[in-house]
């Protein structure tokens, strides 16, 4: 064997690892992911006009592939402060998923809650409830920071990446990353 192809055959390995860090790769996020940041991002109470002060549990979090959506059912306990009494409910909101490349991060965006109900209120006045629910709940949550890329996954070897496209698949949101060029 010459000497041309002992050489070649020591940095044929290098070659191929050093250009392996020169390709993209994904991350998958599963729901069951988005579910758990939700309960953490959530735990504190929402204040709606400093009477009532809503807490949200157990997300329950569906994509859509079809139309890039996230689609969450929770559990809601309403307090009011005026007269200290608590009911529970069910609040559903749906929104866009987009991936934000400076923050390394998925954000819920146009926000739409699309149903909810507290238990034992009164049509007339669960109308006006889900009124300002639906004002405040989407200006509240839009922008919402779900998932934020792990530094061990932006970064291989030497080589740096960052998140370049997201896609709503059956399997959960697959983000592709990049080599910083």
């Amino acid at each position: 064997m010459g000497f041309k192809a002992k050489f070649l055959g020591l940095i044929f390995p290098f070659l191929l690892f050093g250009c392996a860090g020169f390709s993209n790769h994904t991350v998958y996020i599963s729901e069951q992911q988005i579910q758990s940041k939700l309960n953490e991002k959530l735990v504190i109470p929402i204040s709606l006009l400093k009477v009532f002060d809503l807490s949200l549990s157990n997300a329950n979090v569906k994509f859509d592939h079809a139309t890039g959506r996230m689609h969450t059912k929770f559990d809601t306990q309403l307090l009011n402060q005026l007269n200290g009494k608590k009911m529970a409910g069910k609040l559903a909101i749906s929104g866009n998923l987009q991936l934000d490349s400076t923050t390394n991060s998925v954000t819920l965006n146009e926000v739409a809650v699309d149903d909810f109900v507290i238990d034992g209120v009164e049509s007339k006045y669960s109308d006006a409830m889900g009124g300002v629910a639906k004002m405040l709940g989407s200006q509240l949550l839009n922008g919402l920071n779900l998932y934020t890329v792990k530094s061990d996954s932006l970064k291989v070897g030497t080589t740096q990446y960052y998140p370049k496209e997201m896609k709503v698949t059956d399997r959960g949101l697959e983000i592709t990353l990049s080599p910083t060029p």
